[in-house]
């Protein structure tokens, strides 16, 4: 071959050599998008890489790993994708920078008979870092209801995890409690409607915040089944008029509550799971509250899945009953081009407890309600709402006209 042919020919089979390792280096970044997709996306929307340097990746991935169910390889292939997509910054040692997020959300609400009222209803401002690579820390603060002298702002949550083993920690501090899943999901981003299901509200106490430590990790059965599980002792719910007022920081007696849940994920696309918590809730420690949950999540596609179930005993001094709660609700939502969220949720609730325990008020509840909502999202970060609620009664209550119209606009940063 002459000198010129040779000269003509080199591009062209410089081309034809970069081809295949282009071809291989899209195929891996493909990859880990969609295994990135995979393990972020099932409970709550996937952030887009860029939002954080890798270095906050490694704290947030520090974090939510155990219940997206990451291995050691699974991990380091993660974070692989993400060194790649991340926003650039030089990298730190330990310890990190705080990783700051939050959220703030507005709403409009329309009944009958209730104030047709604006609600600036959440500010929530959050701090994440690692201290070492066995330790992190999250804090997160709240400003509910526009503030003032009646709704002060509080800590939702603020402890230390401390990894014990690969796939085991301990978190010692304030922390929503893990019993069901919804609490997790009482974000504007992670809710799909503007309201909470009632029965997640009132025996769920959503968002119930308490303090306590909790053993929690995650146990791998082949590639493809793991299970999540929690075990805690906290103050409890203290003795308020009903379950929701009951919420707590400091302890109202010495007896601790004591409580667990397991959740079985499948595929990373299907999750059940039973919660048990366990303790007093009067001054004196003698008389005791017990609660049972269910819940399940589920993805087909664009279309997610959500129901839940609770239920809970309260002991009360003779001779007065047993207080007695239970409730469920079920929900799909889909989204459509990523832009478009429509959702439909039932749920009931009946709590009836005649509430003798120190000066507790009667409570009743006998209600069910049909939720149908319709999301639109500006940006994964951004999300307008509207909502219309079909409220009914059960036969211990008269029907009213209390259905409900609710708008929200939402940012997460």
């Amino acid at each position: 071959m002459t000198r010129l042919k040779q000269k003509t020919l080199f591009p062209f089979l410089f081309v034809l050599a970069l081809g295949p390792l282009s071809s291989f280096a899209q195929y891996e970044a493909d990859q880990g998008e969609r295994f990135y997709q995979l393990k972020c996306g099932r409970c709550h929307v996937a952030y887009l890489p860029q939002k954080y340097t890798i270095e906050e990746w490694k704290t947030i991935v520090r974090e939510m790993g155990q219940l997206a169910g990451l291995d050691k390889k699974g991990e380091e292939d993660l974070l692989g994708y993400l060194e790649r997509e991340a926003a650039r910054s030089e990298k730190r040692g330990l310890p990190t920078s705080p990783v700051l997020a939050g959220y703030l959300y507005t709403e409009y609400f329309s009944s009958k008979n209730s104030v047709d009222t604006f609600d600036m209803h959440y500010l929530n401002i959050n701090l994440s870092g690692r201290l070492h690579e066995r330790v992190s820390y999250r804090a997160e603060f709240e400003l509910e209801h526009g503030g003032g002298k009646a709704e002060p702002p509080f800590v939702e949550q603020a402890y230390i995890d401390v990894r014990l083993v690969r796939n085991m920690a301990v978190r010692i501090g304030a922390m929503l409690t893990p019993f069901n899943r919804f609490d997790e999901f009482h974000g504007p981003l992670e809710n799909f409607l503007v309201n909470r299901p009632q029965m997640a509200r009132e025996i769920g106490v959503s968002a119930w915040k308490d303090v306590g430590i909790d053993i929690h990790g995650s146990l791998f059965f082949g590639n493809k089944f793991y299970v999540n599980y929690d075990v805690y002792a906290i103050n409890g719910l203290g003795a308020g008029t009903r379950l929701r007022e009951s919420r707590q920081y400091l302890d109202n007696n010495d007896a601790k509550s004591l409580g667990f849940r397991l959740s079985g994920v499948l595929a990373d696309r299907w999750e059940a799971g039973f919660s048990y918590q366990r303790g007093a809730w009067n001054g004196a420690g003698d008389y005791d509250l017990t609660m049972t949950g269910v819940h399940f999540l589920g993805k087909v596609g664009e279309l997610s899945l959500f129901a839940e179930y609770s239920r809970a005993l309260s002991e009360n001094p003779a001779p007065t009953g047993r207080g007695k709660a239970s409730g469920y609700f079920v929900q799909a939502s889909y989204i459509i081009n990523r832009k478009f969220r429509p959702t439909i949720q039932y749920g009931t609730l009946d709590y009836l407890d005649n509430g003798a325990l120190l000066g507790r008020k009667p409570t009743d509840f006998d209600t069910k309600a049909l939720a149908l909502g319709m999301n639109f999202y500006l940006t994964q970060m951004i999300v307008f709402k509207a909502e219309y609620d079909i409220i009914g009664e059960g036969a211990r209550k008269t029907k009213i006209a209390n259905d409900l119209f609710a708008l929200q606009a939402a940012v997460r940063f």
